[in-house]
């Protein structure tokens, strides 16, 4: 499988200025939640101030000393993207071959699977390496919420076109509902990175700024539904997409053994994707009145990403074509990140010789 990737300018399109306040307001107050759930965290394991030695250990006494500390930080996150504009290319075998231009994509942080993200990173002194799994999604503007769901005010865009639609010109512009009932990633747009992470000089023994870049690989959940089709048709699928980069910045708050941060990310992802008409099976499909939507939801991508992955291996290994055809894309965006963790020291420092004063 190959990812075709073309140099373009990227297009902004701009947050409505009550919509921004909301998502700005949410993620505070998610923020805050987060922070404070994780203070207890920390609290619990550090214990009283003046009797916990290790738990002061945890955080540098002065700020010289962070650079050559050595530790274990596990965490959590919360995030908001921002998406660009990007084209959208389709090939399938009734004689579509289309390219949807500017198609605009926008994100359902908070409806659940809430977007965010968790990992580890190990710190040697300045330098640290991060594993870092994020979820996020991006949907199309097809007046509709995550997973098809109705919203107020939902707004379909109109998109210009060239190629061909079941063999025919193309109609330019597209009402994109003419040709979609859905088109997203929603369970999600996910980005396993592997990142190298470079820590500054500190502000103060506890806020220290930090940077860092990832290469990693986007297996996203696509769902490709076209207008008019039966469900046999319908793509609903994990399955790795192509491959992945993510630019960091952010600035670290250190209180006993619990890390605190914000951060901005540039995340951008090249997706191939199959269109299988397949549709794998969930916890999702137990039908029990017992078993809450709300509860079910967070564990179904656990029964569904190894089959569907599982599937896509095998149809590379036998040269199977997507039934349906291949849509190709490519998500670029700006994400607010808000996070908290513990963080484990090591016994013994690093050595790094004179230390920087």
């Amino acid at each position: 499988m190959t990812a075709s990737l073309t140099a373009r300018i990227p297009t902004f399109d701009l947050i409505p200025p009550q919509g921004l306040w909301t998502m700005i307001d949410r993620m505070a107050a998610a923020g805050a939640i987060l922070m404070l759930s994780t203070i207890m965290l920390s609290s619990s394991f550090t214990g009283d101030r003046d009797n916990d030695s290790a738990g002061n250990a945890a955080v540098p006494a002065t700020a010289s000393s962070w650079f050559n500390s050595r530790e274990t930080v596990a965490s959590g996150y919360l995030s908001a993207p921002y998406y660009h504009q990007s084209d959208v290319h389709i090939q399938r075998p009734d004689g579509t071959d289309l390219t949807l231009k500017n198609m605009s994509w926008d994100g359902d942080t908070f409806y659940f699977p809430i977007d965010g993200g968790a990992r580890v990173i190990r710190w040697a002194g300045s330098f640290g390496t991060m594993i870092d799994f994020m979820h996020s999604k991006a949907i199309a503007r097809l007046g509709k919420g995550a997973h098809g769901r109705k919203i107020k005010n939902g707004v379909v865009q109109d998109v210009e076109t060239t190629g061909t639609l079941k063999g025919a010109p193309a109609p330019s512009p597209l009402h994109l509902t003419d040709l979609f009932d859905r088109l997203e990633f929603t369970h999600g747009h996910n980005v396993l990175y592997a990142s190298g992470l470079v820590r500054l000089a500190p502000i103060t023994a506890k806020l220290r700024p930090y940077f860092g870049i990832g290469l990693g690989a986007a297996v996203p959940h696509v769902e490709a539904w076209f207008a008019g089709e039966p469900p046999t048709k319908r793509t609903n699928e994990y399955q790795y997409a192509g491959p992945a980069i993510q630019f960091l910045a952010g600035l670290e708050l250190r209180i006993g053994r619990g890390s605190y941060y914000v951060e901005y990310k540039f995340v951008w992802s090249a997706l191939e994707a199959a269109l299988t008409g397949g549709k794998s099976w969930s916890l999702k499909d137990l039908k029990s009145d017992w078993l809450p939507r709300w509860f079910v939801e967070p564990f179904s991508g656990l029964t569904e990403m190894p089959g569907d992955l599982w599937r896509q291996f095998t149809r590379w290994r036998t040269g199977t074509t997507p039934p349906e055809g291949t849509l190709q894309t490519s998500l670029t965006s700006h994400q607010i990140v808000i996070g908290g963790g513990y963080v484990w020291p090591s016994a013994s420092p690093v050595s790094t010789g004179p230390t920087p004063h």
